[in-house]
């Protein structure tokens, strides 16, 4: 009888399994958003303030204010400045006057410089005078204004924000140094909208 042939079955090479990494869902309202990672920790949030709550710090920088500096005029900074100013000038029985300052957008080659669109009141002469605005950053604004302000005659500037920025203008008074990104109660509701829900 022929000898049956013993037949060796080949072993498959083991092949490495693939491990599903985060993978990639878009969503209508926001960028490309990993799935998969941990979003357990801090995030940075959206500080919104109400209305209450921006009385009290308009209540605590007008007495800060009064205490030292004795303010005779307010001069709001169009668009936030007015809301704050407006406020301020209340606060301290002080007549406001509302200004706006614009950017130049067309310059080539450099940043647009800050540029009074509107008038320095002249009634300014002679008296102690805040510029105020809602967030000094760069600290521009307040600076030119303070220089117009002083154009007019003014007795005696300073410059008041509700929120400056670390390492950037500090204004003479301010309520809070902080790099969040703040919701005033002027801007808009945070909660209607979509984009911002998965902040909160």
């Amino acid at each position: 009888m022929a000898a049956k042939k013993k037949t060796i079955a080949k072993k498959k090479k083991p092949t490495a399994k693939k491990t599903a990494g985060p993978r990639r869902r878009k969503s209508p309202e926001s960028p490309a958003v990993l799935e998969g990672i941990d979003r357990s920790g801090k995030q940075s949030v959206a500080r919104e303030l109400s209305w209450a709550e921006f009385d009290r710090i308009v209540q605590q920088l007008g007495r800060e204010l009064q205490k030292k500096f004795r303010p005779e005029a307010v001069v709001g900074v169009a668009h936030g400045g007015v809301f704050v100013g407006g406020a301020l000038a209340s606060a301290l029985k002080v007549e406001f006057y509302p200004v706006r300052i614009s950017r130049r957008s067309r310059d080539l080659g450099v940043s647009a410089a800050p540029k009074l669109s509107g008038v320095m009141p002249k009634a300014l002469k002679g008296r102690r005078v805040v510029i105020v605005d809602d967030i000094a950053a760069s600290g521009d604004t307040l600076e030119l204004a303070s220089e117009l302000a002083k154009n007019v005659g003014a007795k005696a500037v300073a410059t008041t924000a509700l929120v400056c920025r670390p390492k950037g203008f500090a204004p003479d008074f301010y309520w809070e140094n902080s790099g969040n990104f703040f919701v005033f109660p002027w801007d808009y509701d945070l909660s209607t909208d979509q984009r911002f829900r998965a902040l909160m």
